[in-house]
């Protein structure tokens, strides 16, 4: 007998099926965020920590823990975080669209860029070029002005307020000032050794060719396509109220937020999850020629160090992925990109020490795994 109900029922159901596959898999990717955010934040060192995942354009974002200790006031997805380094990716973004422009070349001689005589960037008749402040291969200190360095390796209770000090007393001017002294000790582009102070010089870079602040070109670049209204160098006042504070180590007194008197593009970027969410969105966006180049692998050295415009690139069996951690004096937060399950991971917590770093990966590679299942 012809039983055209019976045809509609396993119609609905075949139809149903991958709804219910769907909504199952949502579950699981916020089952596994609450269970990692809680246990993250039960650290007794940690006070806060968000995450963000974004998988197969799909946006997940949890809260955990309290953002001032004893108060009870959990951050939201409106919840402004320093980003620390992660900036540089930004920047990279930037310097890529600039080549992709033919607005500078990777090979140019950094002092191309700047006024007056520079005759110490060079070594062995070897000039810093772009690619070289990109990959961290130029030879500049790790902080300009040198009084900033190793300072955060000293672990010190006023680690924060010497740093707020000493950046407040400094300016453009001073940087360059400083950069006419310093001695380069091997040829640009053979050793990797990390430098804030070559990030800071791309910023100049990128506003000397086009003639507009960082701020401006990030709007440009990629903030207002993708929607980022609360991502900023300069918060605005009328999202001034959600930008937070950290703690560093131990401390039971906030962190001061950063001044960022330079250009800010080695560290000053500050930003919510909803914002990093949409960020991940542009990092995954293979189709993006600016996203495509800025992920490309720009120099290679050892231990598998293998560095894009500012991104470290790995390689494993999750395929080739992109991170970059970040910190200040008061907040830390790692960024992952996997391409090959359309995937980002967003770890960040307002409390900044020597062992944060660590837990902050070992969650992400927690989430990670607990997300793809290979």
């Amino acid at each position: 007998m012809y039983r055209p109900y019976l045809l509609l029922f396993l119609f609905c159901g075949l139809f149903l099926l991958p709804l219910q596959a769907q909504k199952d898999k949502t579950n699981t990717i916020e089952k596994v965020i609450t269970k990692h955010g809680q246990a993250f934040v039960r650290d007794k060192g940690i006070n806060s920590v968000s995450i963000g995942i974004f998988k197969a354009g799909k946006r997940y974002s949890q809260h955990f823990g309290e953002l001032e200790k004893g108060k009870g006031n959990t951050p939201t997805d409106e919840t402004i975080y320093e980003i620390g380094s992660v900036t540089k990716t930004m920047t990279g973004y930037l310097v890529a669209k600039a080549v992709l422009e033919q607005k500078i070349s990777l090979s140019d001689d950094v002092r191309r860029y700047l006024d007056g005589d520079f005759p110490n960037l060079v070594y062995n008749d070897k000039p810093i070029t772009i690619q070289q402040l990109m990959t961290h291969t130029s030879g500049l200190p790790m902080f300009l002005p040198t009084t900033m360095n190793g300072l955060f390796e000293q672990g010190g209770e006023n680690v924060p307020t010497t740093y707020f000090d000493l950046e407040k007393s400094y300016n453009k001017d001073q940087f360059f000032k400083d950069l006419k002294e310093v001695d380069l000790t091997y040829e640009p582009g053979t050793v990797y050794s990390y430098s804030n102070a070559g990030a800071e010089l791309i910023g100049h870079v990128l506003e000397t060719v086009y003639q507009k602040d960082i701020d401006i070109l990030l709007r440009e670049g990629f903030l207002d396509e993708y929607g980022m209204a609360n991502t900023a160098i300069k918060i605005d006042e009328i999202r001034k109220h959600n930008l937070t504070q950290g703690y560093w180590m131990n401390n039971t007194t906030p962190s001061p937020n950063q001044l960022n008197t330079l250009w800010a593009t080695g560290g000053g970027a500050k930003m919510n999850m909803l914002d990093m969410l949409s960020y991940m969105a542009l990092q995954l966006n293979g189709k993006n020629p600016v996203v495509v180049e800025s992920h490309r692998v720009l120099y290679e050295g050892e231990k598998l160090l293998r560095v894009g415009y500012f991104w470290r690139v790995w390689k494993d069996k999750y395929g080739t992925s992109y991170n970059h951690h970040g910190g200040t004096s008061g907040m830390q937060n790692w960024l992952f990109i996997f391409p090959k399950y359309d995937l980002g991971i967003s770890i960040i917590a307002n409390q900044s020490g020597f062992k944060t770093p660590n837990k902050l990966s070992s969650t992400a590679k927690k989430l990670l795994k607990a997300i793809v299942k290979d």
